[in-house]
Order: structure tokens, then C-alpha cells, then sequence
């Protein structure tokens, strides 16, 4: 009798173990209009979708459909409104997904960080963390929008000289606390100047490419005390939390590597998080915005088709060569974690703790 009833516990946990559901992706495709794609595996053959307005789940969220389909198009809450969905399986697990890539009109690349799954098994949460390029051009659409993020911190990496040609704004009369963090080129220059001199020298693409790897290894190395003082902001639990430079791409791509290795997601997906300014800022720059971009910037003008694609791409391989310089210099990330950043192995139990969820 006990055998058969330890069986029946030992097959129970692992149909449990196998009910799952994995590689959840969300797109928004209209004003209150969502589509929902995933991996159900083992004993999961079926999916209930709830929505919330809130990144928690609660006893007030919607129930929209049931399904077998591993593709669903969903309507939920009012245009302008967050959204996040949660798909309960047939045998009572949960997962929660919800757009990564924010619609906002006045800043092309703002992302959550959350979903991305870590080497034990837990997974990012959303709404905490939110990454960006510059915030020069919001409008009172995207201000609506943000609102209701609840975001409490903004951290700035762009210089003073930046912020003076494009100064940052945001939500009138929040009581946001906005963190100037200037991150240069990790030479003492300021990151525009750099280019600048950079530029002027008509450099061949290779040139580019080797300027920019410099570039981000200095940011690792010679910024790692105004990194710091970002997860200063995370550990004290000022969330949501906003960090941002110009595009969104090489100062808060290195800084977005560094946080999510230190929550334990694998390097593949650090640098596949990366990548996505590609597809969410290059790939889907209209004209107009393009121009903006080259009366901004009067050194892109003169380039050349190879080298502006070069300086604009999120280039996994620039960031790559700055962890395994961190390797080198450190030995592991963990070193270059609690030498150079100041996180230590408790920070770090505190910031997963906070940060994470099953």
C-alpha cells in the first residue's frame, strides 16, 4: 500500500514537472490588440489566458479564452493601458508574459527586462525593469502611457553635454528620482566628442569596429563605479527603475548585460537581449526619424553606407569581446561582480529574491 502510494506521488510530481509552458512571446498588433505564442509541453494540452493591468496576479484578472492552439490573438483592457497576460495550464502552473518593447511615440527603444528565464529556472519579473534610449521627445501620449509604469528612478548615463543639446523630461510633476550616472568613452572623453574625433578621421569600417569594442570594454571598466551606483538603486528596492542613454544601445546594453548575468540569465540570452535594438530601433526608423538622427548627429552625415552600419548596429560581437576582456581581467564575472561593481554574493541573493519569481 505505501509503495503503491509513494508510485503515485513520484508520478504525480513528475507530470507536474513535465506540465509546462515555454517560449512565451508577446506582440502587440493593435490598440487593445495582443498576440500570444508558446511551447506547451508534457501533460499541458491546454491554456487559459487571464489579463491584468497589473504585473501581479490577482483575483481581478480577466479570464479571456481557453485554448488548445500554441497561437492565440487576444483583446484586452483600453488603448494606451499596460497589459499583462497569464496562461494557466490544465494542471494549475502559471506563466505571465507581456510586450518587451513599449509603443511609445517619442523614444523607439524602450524595453521591459522582463520573461528572460535564468540557469535555474526562474525568470525575470515584469514591470521593474525598464531600459531606453534617450527621453528628449516624449509626448503626452507616451506620458499617459508611462504613468502607469510607477516607475520611482531614472538613471541618465549620458554626459552633461548631451543632456544640454537634448535635455531629458519626463512625466510633469511626478515625483520621479532622476540619477545622473555620465558614462564617456572610458578614456575621459565624453562619448560625443569621442565620435567626434573618431569620425573626423574618416576611418575605414574595420577602424569602427575596433574603436567601438575600445569603447566597451572602457565602459565595463572605467564606468563600473556609475554602474554601481545603478544597483545601489536596485538593492535599496527603488523599483520600477528606468536606465537610458542616447539609443538605448552601447552604454545601456553593457549596462543591461551586466545586470541580467548578475540574476543568473546565460550569456546567449544577455546577448540576444542585446541585439533586439536592431530590431527595434534601426530596423524600424522611418525616414523622418532618420533625418532627425543626422541633424543630431552632423558627423553620421558624411559617412559612408558600411561605416554608419557599422557605428548604428547592436553588434553582439562588441559586446562579447567586453565580457570575455571581464574574463580576462577578472577571471570570472563573478570577481569583476563583486570587485568592480561592488555586489556582493548576499546583494546578490537580495537582488534575485526581489527581481526573480518561479
Amino acid at each position: 500500500m505505501l509503495r503503491r502510494i509513494a508510485v503515485a506521488i513520484v508520478l504525480a510530481s513528475s507530470a507536474l514537472a513535465y506540465a509546462d509552458v515555454t517560449n512565451l512571446e508577446c506582440t502587440q498588433s493593435g490598440p487593445s490588440e495582443y498576440k500570444l505564442s508558446y511551447t506547451m509541453t508534457g501533460n499541458t494540452h491546454q491554456v487559459e489566458v487571464l489579463a491584468s493591468t497589473k504585473p501581479e496576479p490577482s483575483s481581478a484578472m480577466e479570464s479571456l479564452t481557453k485554448t488548445g492552439d500554441s497561437e492565440v490573438t487576444v483583446h484586452a483592457g483600453k488603448p494606451g493601458e499596460r497589459m499583462y497576460f497569464f496562461l494557466k495550464t490544465d494542471t494549475g502552473e502559471q506563466r505571465e508574459v507581456s510586450i518587451r518593447h513599449l509603443p511609445l511615440q517619442g523614444t523607439p527603444n524602450f524595453r521591459d527586462l522582463g520573461g528572460y528565464e535564468t540557469t535555474d529556472g526562474r525568470f525575470v519579473r515584469w514591470g521593474l525593469i525598464y531600459r531606453s534610449g534617450v527621453l528628449s521627445n516624449l509626448t503626452p501620449s507616451d506620458f499617459n502611457y508611462l504613468g502607469q509604469l510607477g516607475v520611482r528612478v531614472v538613471c541618465d548615463f549620458r554626459t552633461a553635454q548631451e543632456n544640454a543639446t537634448a535635455p531629458e523630461i519626463w512625466i510633469p510633476d511626478s515625483h520621479v528620482v532622476q540619477v545622473s550616472l555620465p558614462i564617456g568613452d572610458g578614456t575621459g572623453k565624453g562619448a560625443v566628442s569621442s565620435m567626434q574625433q573618431m569620425l573626423a578621421t574618416n576611418p575605414t569600417p574595420a577602424q569602427l569596429r575596433q574603436w567601438l569594442t575600445d569603447i566597451y570594454g572602457g565602459f565595463a571598466f572605467t564606468n563600473a563605479p556609475e554602474y554601481a551606483k545603478v544597483f545601489v538603486q536596485l538593492k535599496e528596492d527603488h523599483l520600477p527603475l528606468l536606465y537610458h542613454c542616447a539609443a538605448g544601445k552601447d552604454r545601456t546594453g553593457v549596462f543591461s548585460a551586466l545586470l541580467l548575468l548578475t540574476l543568473g540569465v546565460p550569456e546567449e540570452t544577455v546577448l540576444a537581449d542585446y541585439a533586439l535594438t536592431n530590431k527595434y530601433l534601426l530596423n524600424s526608423m522611418s525616414a523622418e526619424d532618420s533625418k532627425k538622427m543626422l541633424a543630431s548627429n552632423p558627423g553620421l552625415a558624411h559617412l559612408t553606407p558600411e561605416q554608419r552600419s557599422v557605428l548604428m548596429a547592436a553588434d553582439p560581437e562588441y559586446l562579447k569581446s567586453t565580457l570575455r576582456q571581464i574574463d580576462k581581467k577578472y577571471g570570472t564575472f563573478d570577481n569583476y561582480r563583486r570587485n568592480a561593481l561592488g555586489v556582493s554574493d548576499h546583494d546578490v541573493e537580495i537582488l534575485r529574491s526581489r527581481l526573480l519569481q518561479r
